[in-house]
């Protein structure tokens, strides 16, 4: 949003490339929570990709502050867009970091977990979790309500 508003005399392409960027940016923080949740490996390989476009676009706007050819346009923001631009690169890298620990992991049981009860879950997803397959308790089974000693 800051490359946005604050330059305002940039390339048509650049510009329409810029606004496309903020709802693209959503969809892939939600698909990406979304194919966590589910442990889909090819769904989390795309939003890696994605990241790494992303990272890419901001190498690209950190450059064109300093391009000669566009020396003028960024000159009285130059600090502030270049701060914000590294601060975004780490947070990227942070979040590729994040991604890939979360795909190391998948399989490993959290799943049953974060599915069940959820609304939309497929009741394949939601059958892969059984109350009977907790460990047993001191005292037999689980009581299904509660009771007044």
């Amino acid at each position: 949003m800051q490359f946005l508003v604050i330059v305002t005399d940039i390339e048509p392409v650049e510009f329409y490339l810029t606004i496309a960027a903020i709802p693209v940016t959503i969809l892939i923080l939600l698909m990406a929570g979304f194919w966590t949740r589910r442990e889909n490996v090819v769904g989390m390989i795309i939003i890696l990709i994605l990241y790494l476009a992303g990272a890419a676009y901001f190498i690209f706007k950190l450059v064109r502050i300093y391009q000669q050819a566009h020396y003028l346009q960024y000159l009285p923001v130059r600090t502030s867009l270049t701060i914000f631009g590294v601060l975004t690169l780490i947070l990227i890298i942070l979040t590729i970091g994040n991604a890939s620990a979360c795909m190391a992991n998948f399989g490993k049981g959290l799943k049953p977990f974060v599915l069940r009860g959820k609304i939309g879950a497929s009741e394949e997803e939601k059958s892969d979790f059984r109350m009977s397959e907790l460990p047993e308790m001191k005292h037999g089974q689980i009581p299904s309500r509660m009771t007044i000693d």
